[in-house]
């Protein structure tokens, strides 16, 4: 465990990191006793990070067998597209009242880190990826508040694609993040209207995804 955060926030983070990146699948069940052997804490921080994970819906209560991860549902999946469109234009629409060239580098280094992992097609990097791609522009606009919710947003995002596209990913999505490079090319000519069109396409894929994915 790391130092600087509370034993109880370092076992939330660990236990919300393993179910985001698919260690444990849907409606698995984890228990205390299995956490305290694993981390190696008492019982005490464990407990209070499984209850946070309950109140944030991540995990459900299982009296005497112990907690169950939550299937993420299509409803939420798409009401968490709505909620990052609304917060990430938002956040667009603010840079571009002082974008600065450094912004437009930063974003391309971000990019060409991202690329090469890309060839490895393999879902937990690309959705790495794709979230610090989101995370670096929303922080563009100063700020905290909207930057927290997407961060919280994304991470959300990430377990829904583990959850449905685990299996599938490797033979049939494209890992290449071609609509980034083409919003930091909208970015640099100053053209607002596309930037936020090209936005609002990349954070749709997943909905769009998601349905092809349940009617293949």
């Amino acid at each position: 465990m790391s130092a600087g955060l509370k034993l109880k926030d370092q076992v939330y983070e660990k236990i919300l990191d393993e179910i985001t990146e698919g260690k444990y699948q849907q409606n698995d069940i984890i228990t205390e006793r299995e956490l305290i052997e694993k981390y190696g804490v008492s019982k005490s921080p464990v407990r209070e990070a499984l209850i946070e994970l309950c109140k944030e819906d991540v995990l459900e209560s299982r009296p005497r067998m112990g907690y169950q991860i939550r299937p993420i549902s299509i409803k939420e999946i798409s009401d968490i597209v709505e909620l990052r469109i609304i917060l990430e234009t938002a956040a667009l629409k603010k840079t571009f009242q002082h974008l600065e060239p450094e912004h437009i580098e930063l974003l391309e280094k971000n990019l060409d880190e991202a690329s090469r992992i890309h060839s490895e097609k393999n879902i937990t990097k690309h959705w790495k990826c794709n979230i610090s791609f989101h995370l670096l522009l929303c922080s563009f606009c100063g700020n905290s508040k909207i930057y927290s919710e997407v961060e919280r947003a994304l991470q959300f995002s990430f377990r829904g694609a583990i959850q449905y596209f685990s299996l599938s990913w490797n033979r049939s999505h494209s890992t290449e993040a071609q609509r980034h490079h083409k919003l930091i090319l909208a970015m640099e000519e100053r053209n607002l209207e596309k930037s936020l069109e090209i936005l609002v396409e990349d954070i749709e894929d997943l909905k769009h995804e998601l349905m092809a994915e349940i009617n293949s």
